[in-house]
């Protein structure tokens, strides 16, 4: 197995890999893509929704480039949404800001991505979002296997990707 590839926020993946892609995640979200025939990996990592110098560049710090370089990448290895199994995880609210709500950053980002998977028809076959926690996400480019961990403990079942 090749040794394991590090994410750190604004990071994405999408390719072949024979190791584990991880990510720590604290209010920022991750979007997971498995095609498991071509086995074919997608991993993110933005820190917020949209971009708001946004340019011609896709910055993969924001959800909104996420998504766009994720359709760009499918393209171009001439495979669709639907032949993937897909995931979304992050969120976490690690400090509190009460009563501020324009403060609560990672409600803001699952709250976009589960709306931009819905914009797109896409179901969520793998999921672990929100709550007052940090997430050491680790995807198996084999086998699409994900283990979720929340504070450093394993955290509720998480639907695997593959089918």
């Amino acid at each position: 197995m090749k040794p394991s590839i590090f994410l750190h926020p604004g990071d994405y993946f999408f390719g072949t890999h024979d190791g584990v892609v991880t990510t720590l995640l604290g209010s920022c979200v991750a979007v997971v893509l498995w095609h498991p025939h071509r086995r074919l990996l997608a991993v993110s990592h933005f820190l917020l929704p949209n971009d708001p110098g946004a340019g011609t560049r896709l910055d993969t710090r924001y959800g909104e480039s996420v998504f766009k370089r994720i359709h760009a990448d499918m393209t171009r290895h001439g495979t669709q949404p639907t032949e993937y199994r897909k995931g979304i995880f992050g969120g976490g609210s690690l400090v509190r800001f009460e009563g501020n709500p324009r403060r609560r950053v990672g409600a803001g980002n699952s709250a976009f991505a589960r709306e931009q998977f819905s914009l797109r028809n896409w179901s969520v076959d793998a999921w672990d979002l929100n709550g007052d926690h940090y997430r050491r996400l680790q995807v198996n480019g084999r086998s699409g296997a994900i283990e979720c961990l929340r504070n450093g403990l394993p955290s509720p079942p998480v639907r695997s990707l593959p089918r």
